[in-house]
């Protein structure tokens, strides 16, 4: 059996670098939302079993129901070049 020692110092610097990667643009707005407390469980289990955040769990449902529904309406015009 081989032992390798880990150097603790130098792994958080190396690690640091390889966190997610950057996305094209930045995520600047903000939408504040209430909700019941048994709600916000149901989200965040859901989001557990997608295995993203929260908040990219709400951002794609919801970018996907609005492009629905306003397309639904035939009203369907995309601002500028924002992605999900």
């Amino acid at each position: 059996m081989r032992i390798v020692h880990l150097d603790l110092w130098s792994y958080p610097a190396y690690n640091a670098d390889m966190a997610r990667p950057k996305a094209d643009k930045t995520q600047t707005a903000a939408l504040r939302l209430r909700l019941l407390e048994e709600h916000e469980e149901l989200i965040r289990q859901a989001a557990e079993l997608a295995g993203i955040s929260v908040s990219a769990w709400m951002r794609e449902r919801l970018i996907r129901a609005a492009r629905r529904e306003i397309g639904q309406a035939g009203r369907y015009e995309p601002p500028g070049e924002a992605q999900e």
